[in-house]
């Protein structure tokens, strides 16, 4: 789990001389709070011209004591192949990946190193098991939506209202929203497990919320054929890959998509099973580790 989504929230933080100035209809900047203090707020947020698109992303970074920094967070050419390549060619450079990817490796380095980056600038040179899971998700994303996305808020944290006290719930783990994957053809999914917290998803079968264009829901489970489990573990040189692993849930995802798309239509009694997985995501599970400290090998 990355340290973000248990160190750091979103809050509302206005000023008086804030409330005077902005419009009803301009945004309020939204800051980012880490758990040891420091405080982020996306510059393209505090800029009306300003864009959250791209691969290269500015934030305004203030410490516990109330010196302001403008950190610049870009992508290595390899973690961005590598992204793209997740998504299968899905992702542009337009989607709001880039901007919470960046933001949520910000946060985790204040954290981390509890200083400011030298030369204030980081550079992401490698992806983490929540990038990837992040890429592939919003990779089948239709742009536009997921341009709104990236105006409203991250699938990282949570937003809750700022406190003066600074006493917002910083004790308190903050949840998640659900993340909805959405179909070119105009199918929603959602991770039960994301809102039913005692639904548990793995090898044996995952469970999904489907919703089509017209508004109509299926629960689905999916399944993974006993022989494609054998023959993922097989390809492993380490130890055999947990059942409860979140390469499961991720896989299932992915190709329950790929079959709305294909049949544009619920699977037959909410039931799925899949027998094969592309060379690449065979590959991805022979290598794959849930330790966020190891990361992608």
């Amino acid at each position: 789990m990355s340290i973000l989504s248990g160190m750091a929230q979103r809050t509302f933080k206005s000023t008086p001389q804030m409330d005077r100035e902005n419009s009803r209809t301009r945004r309020r900047p939204i800051e980012l709070q880490t758990e040891n203090s420091f405080c982020i707020i996306r510059r393209c947020d505090m800029d009306e011209q300003g864009k959250g698109t791209g691969t290269e992303h500015c934030f305004v970074v203030s410490d516990p004591y109330g010196y302001e920094l403008e950190i610049t967070v870009t992508f290595s050419e390899s973690a961005i192949a590598e992204a793209i390549r997740r998504s299968e060619s899905r992702l542009t450079f337009e989607s709001a990946f880039w901007l919470t990817c960046a933001e949520r490796h910000l946060a985790d380095y204040l954290w981390e190193n509890d200083d400011y980056p030298p030369d204030a600038g980081i550079t992401i040179d490698r992806l983490t098991l929540d990038d990837i899971d992040l890429a592939q998700r919003r990779g089948i994303e239709v742009g536009d939506d997921d341009a709104k996305r990236a105006q409203n808020e991250s699938s990282f944290v949570s937003r809750t209202p700022f406190s003066p006290d600074g006493a917002s719930d910083r004790i308190s783990k903050p949840q998640s929203p659900a993340i909805k994957l959405l179909t070119e053809n105009g199918y929603s999914i959602i991770r039960l497990c994301d809102i039913d917290h005692s639904i548990t998803d793995g090898a044996e079968s995952c469970h999904f919320r489907v919703a089509n264009s017209h508004a109509q829901e299926c629960d689905v489970t999916v399944h993974f054929d006993e022989a494609l489990i054998k023959t993922i573990q097989e390809l492993r040189k380490q130890r055999a890959l947990a059942l409860t692993s979140k390469y499961w849930p991720i896989m299932a995802e992915k190709y329950l998509a790929a079959h709305l798309w294909i049949e544009d239509q619920f699977p037959d009694r909410g039931e799925i099973t899949f027998r094969r997985l592309s060379d690449d995501d065979l590959l991805l599970g022979a290598h794959w580790t849930d330790e966020p400290q190891d990361g992608f090998k």
